[in-house]
């Protein structure tokens, strides 16, 4: 699955299953673009604060990200913080520090949506696997 159809999948789910973690997540956004580029592929991710969606195509970008699949993993089990992937070069953001800080509060509202969905457990079961998968292919290959 590409990783926008991913993110398309958890905010709808984010926004059917917990209508007010959705609502906070686009509270802390504001009206703020994001592009999250994972593994070359681009995703454009809007809010005008009180709601947030897929852009088509990216516009003007408040936050810039740019991180791999097997990051975006590492995130999602806390086996370190967004901080730390910063600072060890495994994810890049760029953006005004207000919008950096938004985007960070924006997150956090996100994922504490997802640990209560009934939902994201079998999303990120199968961006996990897909991950894993991708892996084994290119071991494979080299």
């Amino acid at each position: 699955m590409p990783f926008r159809g991913w993110v398309g999948r958890g905010l709808r789910t984010l926004l059917r299953e917990l209508p007010w973690a959705h609502a906070r997540m686009a509270a802390a956004l504001g009206a703020r673009e994001v592009e999250i580029t994972v593994d070359g592929e681009v995703v454009a991710v809007e809010s005008d604060g009180e709601r947030v969606w897929l852009r088509d195509e990216p516009g003007a970008p408040s936050v810039t990200l740019r991180t791999t699949r097997r990051e975006i993993v590492a995130l999602a089990e806390a086996e370190r913080s967004l901080v730390s992937s910063v600072l060890l070069g495994e994810t890049v953001l760029r953006g005004r520090v207000d919008d950096l800080a938004a985007f960070h509060d924006g997150l956090l509202e996100f994922l504490r949506g997802a640990v209560r969905s009934p939902s994201f457990p079998g999303l990120m079961d199968a961006f996990r696997r897909e991950v894993v998968s991708s892996d084994a292919e290119r071991e494979a290959a080299s």
